[in-house]
């Protein structure tokens, strides 16, 4: 036994003591009051312990029928806990699902959690750095030292696979997007994307050049053909740099257009749902991914198998995370977005774990931990049976007496 059910055994038997001994002393008064003779107030008296001696036992009845028959009789509808594990396993399984983990709700519960913020708080203090850094390293060393490569390409490869062909991947991947075009978040990326294009156009001039002069025709002079690739350089780079700085550009709408086009496609497209399911399947299936994972999985396995390394930069993500509002706020926005999905996939299973454990358990250690849970405040019944029992049999027998008064 652990000591939380020692604690809570010795409560209970405190508390069963305590309304064992109001129910006995009640009991002495009612069987007194046959010495007291008939005075008008020993009536009162009698009647009000017979009605809390009444009280007691019935909730004494009531409270051990939930756990065991009570003294030992197989009385018709007692034991309910033993009788009605497997139901009230299910039960509890569905009342956890549906109450605890609705998508609305776990949405509240990560909005009011601030997790990225309380993370940031967490890994900044070395002590816990520290901690998580020491759990990552024994877990690389041992895996590193029970696979081989070409074993971790494969297991790399098949949990990619697994993970990214998820039929709730897609439709995630579109709210994603949704909510990073609502928030704005694409804006640095298409800019980005935009510059890029810019700079490849500079860096790669000499090919272009070149290839402009191969396409031009023989007579036209080489004079002009620098002439005129100059002057189309000069605007497109012209253009392109009008469109990265000006977000009410009409290509940056398009753009904008377009990719609110793709995101609403993931999360309602089930065609292209299964192509995109497709494309990643074979992907993940390919030896070049699959080795390239693998590379990556090892250098990581090797990284994390040095704590001093891992403490510094655990500390330094969580200062990020802490002093980064910007970056703050888009992993927030981003978990926010995927809480529903998550809750969808997993209250199913927290359900059933639920409801297995429970009916794992054997019937009467089911109903020893139930009254151990719950024992100590069901004894405050007996004990609220046996006064209301007797404020009862007061009022009754005082508005008896005056009305036969």
């Amino acid at each position: 036994m652990s000591d939380y059910d020692r604690e809570r055994s010795s409560e209970l038997r405190r508390a069963r003591r305590r309304a064992t001994a109001l129910l006995v002393a009640v009991g002495a008064v009612f069987v007194s009051t046959f010495w007291m003779g008939d005075a008008t107030w020993v009536g009162f008296l009698r009647t009000t312990a017979e009605a809390s001696v009444i009280g007691g036992l019935a909730d004494w009845f009531a409270v051990t029928a939930l756990f065991r028959h009570p003294l030992g009789i197989p009385i018709p509808h007692t034991a309910i806990i033993p009788r009605s594990k497997t139901g009230l396993a299910r039960s509890l399984g569905q009342f956890v699902e549906h109450n605890f983990l609705s998508p609305d709700q776990f949405l509240e519960r990560v909005e009011a959690l601030q997790p990225v913020q309380r993370l940031g708080e967490w890994l900044i203090e070395e002590a816990n750095a520290g901690s998580a850094a020491n759990q990552l390293s024994r877990i690389a060393q041992q895996f590193m030292e029970g696979i081989d490569r070409d074993s971790l390409a494969a297991q790399a490869g098949d949990t990619a696979g697994r993970l990214l062909q998820h039929p709730a991947l897609t439709a995630g991947l579109g709210r994603a997007l949704a909510a990073a075009l609502s928030a704005g978040q694409h804006h640095p990326t298409v800019e980005g994307a935009i510059r890029g294009a810019s700079s490849l156009l500079v860096e790669q001039e000499s090919t272009l050049r070149s290839r402009m002069r191969q396409e031009s025709p023989w007579w036209v002079p080489e004079a002009v053909d620098d002439a005129v690739f100059d002057k189309a350089r000069e605007a497109v780079l012209a253009f392109l740099a009008e469109v990265a700085s000006n977000r009410d550009h009409e290509v940056r709408k398009a753009i904008d257009a377009r990719l609110r086009d793709i995101a609403d496609r993931l999360q309602d497209d089930s065609d292209l749902a299964r192509r995109v399911s497709s494309a990643v399947a074979g992907l993940t299936q390919s030896h070049e991914f699959r080795r390239s994972l693998a590379e990556l999985v090892e250098r990581t396995l090797r990284d994390l198998s040095r704590p001093d390394r891992v403490t510094l930069g655990l500390q330094a993500v969580g200062r990020r995370l802490l002093e980064d509002e910007d970056l703050r706020s888009r992993l927030d926005g981003w978990m926010q977005t995927l809480a529903p999905s998550v809750a969808r996939v997993g209250r199913r299973e927290l359900a059933d774990l639920i409801a297995t454990t429970i009916e794992r358990w054997d019937p009467n250690d089911t109903s020893r931990r139930l009254e151990l849970w719950m024992g100590k405040d069901l004894q405050f019944v007996r004990i609220n049976g046996t006064v209301v029992g007797g404020l009862a049999g007061l009022a009754i027998h005082t508005a008896v007496f005056l009305l036969g008064g």
